[in-house]
C-alpha cells in the first residue's frame, strides 16, 4: 500500500542544494535565461510575445505564443528539453537524495509515491544514484518506485511516432504513439538536435497545460495520481505553488482525506487552506531545507 505521496514543484529543486550546473529556476527567472541560451528561438521571438513574457509571466508568454505562433513551438520545446535534462545532483548532495535515503532507512520507501511537475530529472538521477528503480508510469511494484510526471519530462519522447528534422506543425496537431524515457543527458541532446521534429512529451507552461505528444499516457498518469491522492494517508507538497487554475492538481488535493503538508509560499497557502482545507492541513516552512526536518519527524509519526 502506498500511503504516502509527495508532490514537487519548482521550489523544491530551487531550494534541494546540491544541482549541477546550478539551482534550477523558478518560472519568474525562466523566460530570461531560455532567451539567452538559445538565441535563434527563444531569442528570436515577436517583440510583442517578448513584453508578455518579460512584463506578465511565464504562462501568460506562452498562452500568446501558442494563439499566434504555434508553429515555433516544437522547436522551442525541445530546446527548453535541452536546457532542463542538464540539471543533475552533485555527489548525492541534494535534499532530493537525502529524502529518498531517510525514506529506505525508516522502512517507508515502498509506501511511498513520489510525483513532480518538474521538467528536470534531478529526482530521478538522485535515486538512480541510490541504486533504486523507477517506474514512470505505473504503481510499482517491490522493485520499483513510482515517480510520476504529472506535466511529462525532457526526457520524455514518442516511442512510436516519428519525424524528421523539417517537418513542421502547429497547435491542435496531436501525435499519439506511448513513451520512451531516455536515460541519459546525451541521449535528450542528440535526439532533440538531430533526430526528431517533434517536441518532447511536456505540457505546455500555460493555463491548461496542454500537451501535443501522446496526451493519453500523460492523462493517465494523471488519473492514477489522482486515485492515489484520495486513498494516501499523507500527502507532502513541496515548492509548488497553489495555483486553483490547475484544477488537475489542486481539486483531488482539496477532496482527499489524507492530511497535508506544505512547504512553501506561506501567504499562498494559507489563502488556498482557508477556502480549501480549513484545519486540515500543516504548514512546514518556507523552503525545502527549512521544512525537512519537520517533514521527517511528522512521516515517521504517520
Amino acid at each position: 500500500m502506498r500511503d504516502f505521496v509527495f508532490l514537487f514543484g519548482a521550489g523544491a529543486s530551487f531550494g534541494a542544494g546540491g544541482i549541477l550546473p546550478e539551482r534550477p529556476p523558478l518560472g519568474a527567472d525562466l523566460f530570461p535565461i531560455l532567451q539567452h541560451l538559445f538565441p535563434g528561438s527563444w531569442g528570436m521571438l515577436p517583440i510583442d510575445i517578448t513584453e508578455e513574457f518579460r512584463s506578465r509571466n511565464f504562462e501568460a508568454g506562452m498562452k500568446l505564443l501558442y494563439e499566434r505562433h504555434g508553429m515555433a513551438i516544437p522547436q522551442l520545446m525541445r530546446d527548453m528539453a535541452i536546457y532542463f535534462i542538464q540539471f543533475r545532483p552533485y555527489q548525492r548532495r541534494t535534499l532530493y537524495c537525502r529524502l529518498v535515503d531517510d525514506l529506505a532507512r525508516i522502512g517507508l520507501l515502498s509506501r511511498t509515491i513520489f510525483s513532480t511537475l518538474n521538467y528536470e530529472c534531478v529526482l530521478e538521477f538522485s535515486m538512480a544514484e541510490a541504486g533504486i528503480l523507477l517506474s514512470y508510469f505505473d504503481a510499482g511494484n517491490e522493485n520499483t518506485c513510482p515517480v510520476w510526471k504529472l506535466h511529462g519530462s525532457s526526457n520524455f519522447f514518442s516511442a512510436q511516432v516519428q519525424a524528421s528534422p523539417g517537418v513542421f506543425y502547429s497547435t491542435g496537431v496531436v501525435f499519439e504513439g506511448g513513451i520512451q524515457a531516455f536515460p541519459d543527458i546525451n541521449r535528450v541532446i542528440g535526439h532533440c538536435l538531430l533526430e526528431t521534429a517533434l517536441a518532447p512529451v511536456m505540457c505546455l507552461y500555460m493555463e491548461g497545460k496542454p500537451v501535443s505528444i501522446s496526451p493519453s499516457v500523460i492523462q493517465r498518469v494523471q488519473e492514477m495520481w489522482k486515485d492515489a491522492v484520495a486513498r494516501a494517508k499523507a500527502i507532502f507538497c513541496i515548492g509548488v505553488y497553489p495555483l486553483e487554475a490547475d484544477d488537475h492538481i489542486w481539486s483531488p488535493i482539496a477532496k482527499t482525506q489524507a492530511d497535508l503538508f506544505f512547504i512553501g509560499d506561506k501567504a499562498a497557502f494559507d489563502d488556498w487552506g482557508e477556502r480549501n482545507r480549513r484545519g486540515q492541513s500543516a504548514y512546514l516552512g518556507a523552503r525545502f531545507h527549512e521544512g525537512y526536518t519537520k517533514l521527517t519527524e511528522r512521516i515517521s509519526k504517520i
